[in-house]
């Protein structure tokens, strides 16, 4: 009955939720566990920075697959529970294509009131196997002590044992001093003054037909790269290349194909190189050697942020 009242009240919020929906999170968590890919909304209390009534909130995210032939997909599943424990609601998004699918439903438990939202993220295995769960605290606005004065700040709102000031979030139970940092998530996991750049996860696959004049791509792919990521080819060393420089943009599901822009042989001597990019994120560089009458093999390197040349990883 309780789930009931919960999908009848939903409607009355998605309204509100679009708005929501198309704005881009102030910071979000990562799960990176290699078999599957999901991003959570730190803020899923919140509307442009006010907070949603008690009884709402608005879980945003994005969940994907890794995309290995192995029968098993990914699931994260969302639980709102009450100040006493109690689980008011959960619901769960499911992927097993190898696509970024949204995290986008608003919840609704009214009249019971949301305390804190728990995140699991698994894969489908028997038994599943899951990464550890995340929980985001519901935050409340300090009361003004009597007679006026500076607020007392909140005390451990997210329930991870660390209280502000030295915990730089006390929305998010993952984050206090000494955490463990994650790279690339947008947040300051242990609270030491900034996060860190993560690698870029990106499968970049090729086949060659080789002779002793050079070597003609027979596939030349970029597999698995994250929204919004660019390609950039380089081509050097002989008469050859088709060009010296082409940026690629990838797919909806992080594919970009670059078989079609080397449609002949590239002759012994020459160097191609693969970037692949994305904001604040540790860039993925393959190189390629073109040797008479051997195939070519990838060395990959690693592009900080901000720099201009690769380098060892």
């Amino acid at each position: 009955m309780r789930t009931g009242m919960a999908r009848s009240t939903v409607a009355a919020v998605v309204a509100a939720a679009i708005g929501m929906a198309a704005a881009a999170p102030a910071h979000a968590y990562d799960f990176r566990p290699g078999w599957g890919y999901a991003t959570v909304d730190d803020h899923p209390f919140e509307q442009d920075g006010t907070l949603l009534p008690a009884t709402q909130a608005f879980p945003r995210g994005t969940v994907k697959d890794a995309g290995t032939p192995d029968g098993f997909a990914v699931r994260m599943t969302v639980f709102a529970f009450s100040a006493t424990g109690a689980n008011l609601y959960s619901y769960s998004v499911r992927e097993g294509n190898a696509v970024y699918t949204p995290i986008d439903r608003p919840i609704n438990v009214s009249p019971n009131e949301i305390s804190y939202l728990r995140y699991d993220f698994c894969r489908t295995t028997t038994p599943a196997q899951c990464e550890p769960s995340l929980r985001i605290g519901r935050p409340a606005p300090p009361s003004p002590p009597p007679g006026g004065g500076t607020p007392s700040p909140p005390v451990d709102r997210d329930g991870d044992g660390v209280s502000p000031p030295a915990d730089c979030m006390d929305t998010n139970s993952t984050v206090w001093p000494g955490a463990p940092e994650v790279p690339g998530n947008g947040i300051d996991d242990d609270c030491s003054g900034g996060d860190q750049a993560a690698r870029l996860f990106a499968v970049v696959s090729s086949s060659w037909s080789v002779t002793r004049r050079g070597a003609r791509a027979k596939r030349l792919t970029v597999r698995e790269a994250p929204p919004g990521a660019q390609v950039t080819l380089l081509c050097r060393g002989s008469r050859s290349c088709p060009f010296r420089s082409r940026q690629v943009a990838v797919d909806a599901e992080g594919t970009a194909v670059l078989r079609r822009l080397f449609p002949h042989r590239l002759r012994p001597g020459t160097g191609l190189e693969v970037r692949i990019t994305a904001a604040n994120l540790i860039g993925r560089v393959v190189r390629y050697r073109i040797e008479r009458g051997e195939v070519p093999v990838g060395r990959t390197l690693c592009l900080p942020p901000g720099a201009t040349e690769p380098a060892k990883c």
